[in-house]
């Protein structure tokens, strides 16, 4: 007789060919999700990234034509990771900063020249950092992307986490060691 944990400490038993199985499994292809498999790109892990949102052009729609505001160590990631290289001629450095409250008396200006730098950091286009980071998923081999994808369930056994939801409109389950929530949700 079973008291019903063993359903929860061991690894499923189903697994077949509908099962999708990675090492990491990062949900929300957005700046942080598609950034993260870039990262993770070294280490030889089987990655997938589910993206709810299809594809408008070379990127998700969430890449759209907001400014992001890159601060210096954020933009020393992006290096390390090797995006930079493809974000740099498009970035508008962040020279001066000025600080105020609406309606309140005062402000504080920051200048980056005076402080012994050369900038604070950069401001680039969300599109252009998409079609970047998008480009660069793409093209490694231990990364694949699924769009549209959802997930809309979770179940964490043993030594993996099993996630069932929607691909292309049709149902799905993946399977991996660690599961990343990206998505902003």
């Amino acid at each position: 007789m079973s008291d019903g944990s063993e359903s929860r400490s061991a690894a499923p038993q189903e697994a077949s060919a509908s099962v999708s199985e990675s090492d990491v499994l990062i949900i929300g292809g957005g700046l942080v999700g598609a950034s993260l498999a870039v990262a993770l790109e070294p280490l030889g892990l089987r990655v997938t990234v589910l993206e709810a949102l299809p594809p408008r052009g070379p990127a998700p729609p969430s890449y759209d034509d907001r400014t992001l505001a890159l601060g210096s160590a954020s933009c020393h990631i992006l290096e390390g990771i090797g995006l930079w290289s493809q974000l740099a001629e498009n970035a508008t450095p962040i020279r001066e900063v000025t600080v105020t409250e609406l309606g309140r008396p005062g402000r504080v200006v920051m200048n980056a020249p005076e402080m012994g730098l050369d900038r604070f950091g950069n401001v680039i286009e969300a599109r252009t950092f998409g079609q970047a980071v998008m480009k660069r998923v793409e093209a490694l081999d231990g990364v694949r992307l699924d769009c549209p994808a959802v997930a809309t369930g979770l179940e964490q056994f043993a030594h993996v986490v099993r996630v069932t939801g929607e691909r292309k409109g049709r149902p799905a389950t993946w399977q991996a060691r660690l599961v990343i929530g990206a998505d902003g949700a």
